[in-house]
């Protein structure tokens, strides 16, 4: 019923997107602009270090979650000494060879340079505070105390940098390399300005919470301002790196909305029926037909079949379980999923009551899948931008070689 928990396991996963994801813009800037170098070096470091910590998380044991893959105390010894080895000799060479590595080219902070620069500081702050949020309760707990970190924390200490990144992310592809001023693009701004403007006022008075908001609001812009850089441009002559670039942002913007929609407008229900009884959720109109017993190879479960109608069109089936297996002796409920381009039904089978009704969760999530389109958005524009620099690298290699060759045929 759901996307994300900050489960520490999920977090493991995310903390390397993050580092790698400051690595790429950084190196970007180093490979146009020959800047940024120890910055880039550094983030570097840091990006294979998380996933070594993601891997010593999820591997050694020391989590619990439902996410972790073993529990082995030696497989995890060896992987903090590996983690101790490669990340320790990784920041002391750094540390060494941190004065050799030259400072680059400057620039001024009201540039292009300078907007990614604050963008991957505010992309290493939100790496912090993940990573103190994962971190914390296992020292906690090595310390004798339990403590539980979630949403409360992760969410608004995240939100307080991720906010003016995705600010700055709309503003930073307009400016210029080395030296720039906002007032120069200050009415290309306008239109993302205005629309994100208008739309937080409409869901402010819907009701929606200021997350949540402000998530649609941003995104409502970013949509707008991920284009902004192809304007006055001959969209046959785009280079492949800024159309990696502007796909990419839209792909942002695009999860951002799926993300405030499934925080905004879920819709659960926790309902007890009989069979032949109905219930709507959302726009979904549910009927419990029947509970039937079913087998596996090493399981038995019963399951439920849902009739579920969308706004009165054809229905779909939907069969969640609740299965017992005796290889080993647990019990697991199995999810029924119907998803659509505008959302994702979930339901889940519960027990039956005294009353001979059958408890079912339902939840209806509304432009939940906009997540998944915008990562596979984002991905696209890695790629693009990834194809880009290799054809504009093997450009070059081609034309050295033909300078080569004409200079050594003028010299025999």
């Amino acid at each position: 019923g759901g996307w994300w928990f900050w489960d520490p396991v999920e977090n493991a996963s995310l903390m390397p997107w993050l580092a790698a994801t400051a690595l790429l813009h950084s190196a970007s800037v180093l490979a146009a602009r020959n800047a940024l170098r120890a910055w880039t070096v550094m983030l570097g470091v840091v990006a294979f270090s998380m996933s070594m910590v993601g891997t010593f998380l999820v591997r050694s044991g020391i989590l619990t979650s439902v996410h972790a893959f073993a529990v082995d105390p030696e497989r995890g010894s060896f992987i903090l000494a590996l983690l101790l080895i490669n990340i320790g000799g990784a920041l002391a060479l750094f540390a060494v060879r941190a004065g050799t590595v030259t400072e680059g080219e400057r620039f001024a902070l009201t540039s292009r340079e300078g907007a990614l620069v604050i963008n991957n500081v505010l992309l290493s702050a939100v790496l912090g505070i993940v990573l103190l949020g994962t971190l914390y309760p296992l020292l906690a707990e090595a310390m004798g105390a339990q403590v539980s970190v979630g949403p409360p924390y992760f969410n608004p200490m995240s939100s307080v940098f991720v906010v003016p990144m995705l600010v700055v992310m709309g503003v930073g592809p307009l400016l210029r390399w080395r030296r720039d001023s906002l007032a120069r693009v200050r009415w290309s701004v306008i239109v993302p300005l205005v629309l994100m403007l208008i739309a937080g006022v409409v869901l402010a008075l819907q009701g929606v919470a200021v997350l949540p908001g402000l998530g649609m609001a941003l995104a409502a812009g970013l949509v707008v301002a991920a284009f902004l850089p192809l304007r006055g441009r001959k969209l046959r002559q785009v280079k492949l790196p800024l159309w990696g670039m502007v796909v990419a942002h839209f792909g942002v913007a695009v999860s951002l909305f799926g993300m405030a929609c499934d925080s905004a407008y879920t819709t659960e229900k926790l309902v007890a029926l009989r069979e032949g009884e109905s219930v709507a959720v959302g726009p979904w109109q549910i009927d419990l037909v029947v509970i039937e017993p079913v087998a596996g190879p090493n399981w038995t479960a019963l399951q439920a079949t849902l009739s579920a109608r969308y706004d009165g069109g054809s229905a779909v089936k939907l069969q969640p379980q609740a299965r017992s297996f005796w290889t080993p002796p647990q019990q697991t409920s199995e999810s029924a999923l119907e998803t659509r381009w505008n959302g994702q039904l979930y339901a889940v089978l519960g027990e039956r009551a005294e009353d001979g009704r059958w408890q079912l969760r339902l939840w209806w999530k509304p432009f939940v899948t906009m997540i998944w389109y915008g990562g596979i958005l984002i991905a696209l524009g890695g790629l693009l931008a990834l194809i880009g620099r290799v054809l504009s690298d093997l450009r070059r290699f081609i034309a050295r070689d033909k300078i080569a060759y004409r200079k050594g045929r003028q010299g025999r």
